[in-house]
C-alpha cells in the first residue's frame, strides 16, 4: 500500500535523522508525550482521506489525497536559547521530511508526496511542532 510505504520510508529517514529520538509511526495515547534529555519522541500519525481532484464526479474519482503528520514534542522552551534550540529542531523535522517526500517520488511514479506546512503547537504542557505532508495517488494504481 502506497500511504504504508511512504509511512516506512518516513520512519527510516527520520530515525537516521533523529537516532537519539524514538519514532513511532501512531497515535499517542493521552499521557503519554514526553519530552526530557532521556526520553525524545517523534510521532508520525494520518487523518482522514479526501478526493485528490475536490470534484463532484458522483464517486467516479479513485484520486486520494492522504494527509500525515509528523510531531516532534519538545520542552517548552523557557529562554531565547532555548526557543534557538526548539527552532532548530523543528527546521531540522521539516528537512527530514521534505527528503524522504524528495526520495519517495522519486522512486514511487504512481504517488506524489507534498510538504503542506509545520505548525508548533502547546499540548499537555509541551511544545509539539506539527508537519503535515500530502500523499496524492490513484487508488487504481495501488496493488490489491
Amino acid at each position: 500500500m502506497i500511504v504504508l510505504n511512504f509511512i516506512a520510508a518516513l520512519k527510516a529517514e527520520l530515525q537516521e535523522s533523529f537516532p537519539q529520538y524514538t519514532v513511532q509511526a501512531r497515535e499517542p495515547i493521552e499521557g503519554e508525550l514526553k519530552a526530557s534529555t532521556a526520553e525524545r519522541q517523534l510521532w508520525i500519525t494520518t487523518e482522514g482521506f479526501d478526493s485528490g481532484e475536490n470534484i463532484a464526479d458522483q464517486g467516479n474519482s479513485t484520486e486520494i489525497r492522504v494527509p500525515v503528520f509528523v510531531s516532534i514534542v519538545i520542552q517548552r522552551p523557557k529562554s531565547e536559547t532555548a526557543t534557538e534550540a526548539a527552532l532548530t529542531r523543528r527546521l531540522n523535522v521539516v528537512q527530514a521530511c521534505q527528503r524522504a517526500a524528495r526520495a519517495f517520488n522519486h522512486q514511487e511514479s504512481g504517488a506524489l508526496v507534498n510538504f503542506m506546512e509545520e505548525q508548533p503547537l502547546i499540548i499537555d504542557g509541551f511544545l509539539v511542532s506539527v508537519t503535515h505532508l500530502d500523499i496524492e495517488y490513484d487508488l487504481g494504481t495501488e496493488d490489491e
